[in-house]
C-alpha cells in the first residue's frame, strides 16, 4: 500500500525534518519526496515558522500501525502528544497520513490549502511558490555499510521533488548500478546515467 504522508515541524524545524527523513528512509526505503517549503503557523498562535513537506511512503503496513510508527517517531523528537492542546502548540514534528492507495496515486487526493501546491508540483502539475528550503539528509549507502566509519552520506533535499533513497546501490558481482528514481511522477522511473 502507498500512502500520502505530510510532515510539519516549527520547532528546529530544519533538525528535525532533516532527521526523520533519514529515519523513514532507513525504515521503509526509497521515499517519494515533495519540495520542503517554509510556511505560517495555520490554526494555531505561533511566531515559530514551519518546515511543511508531502512524502509517498510504500509499506506492507495497515494506517494504523504506519500512525503508530509515526507518533512515536513525534514522541522521540520530543512532541508531547499527552498534551490535549498539543495540536495547537509548536511542535518539533508531526507527521500525517493524508490517503493511502494501491496504486500510490494521488494527484487528486485533498490537502490542506498550504500543501496543495506540494501536492501539484510531486506530479508536475505546478510550480510552488512557498519559500524553498534545502536540507541536508543522512542516507545510508550500499557500498559503505561494509566499511567502517563510513555508513552514511548526505544527499540535499527540498528545492524540488525527488525520491530520497541510496544513490549507489552494490550488486553481488561489486558492479555499481545506478539508483532509480522515480521522478517523473506515480509508475514512471528515471534512470539518471553515471
Amino acid at each position: 500500500m502507498f500512502y500520502l504522508c505530510s510532515i510539519g515541524s516549527n520547532l528546529d524545524p530544519n533538525t528535525h525534518v532533516s532527521t526523520v527523513l533519514g529515519e523513514l528512509l532507513a525504515r521503509f526505503g526509497p521515499l517519494q519526496l515533495s519540495s520542503v517549503i517554509r510556511t505560517e503557523p495555520v490554526g494555531m498562535q505561533s511566531c515559530n515558522h514551519f518546515l511543511n513537506c508531502l512524502l509517498i511512503v510504500e509499506s506492507g503496513l495497515d494506517p494504523a500501525s504506519l500512525k503508530q510508527i509515526f507518533v512515536a517517531l513525534e514522541i522521540a523528537h520530543g512532541r508531547d502528544r499527552s498534551d490535549p492542546l498539543c495540536k495547537v502548540h509548536d511542535r518539533p514534528l508531526d507527521i500525517d497520513i493524508l490517503a493511502s492507495s494501491p496504486e500510490g496515486d494521488f494527484a487528486s487526493a485533498r490537502v490542506d490549502p498550504y500543501l496543495t501546491e506540494l501536492l501539484a508540483e510531486l506530479y508536475r502539475h505546478s510550480e510552488v511558490h512557498d519559500p524553498k528550503v534545502e536540507l541536508l539528509v543522512q542516507l545510508p549507502n550500499e557500498s559503505s555499510k561494509r566499511r567502517a566509519g563510513k555508513a552514511v552520506q548526505p544527499q540535499p533535499v527540498g528545492l524540488r521533488p525527488l525520491t530520497l533513497g541510496p544513490r549507489v546501490q552494490q550488486s553481488k558481482g561489486g558492479q555499481s548500478t545506478p539508483a532509480i528514481h522515480l521522478d517523473a511522477g506515480p509508475r514512471h522511473i528515471t534512470v539518471p546515467h553515471q
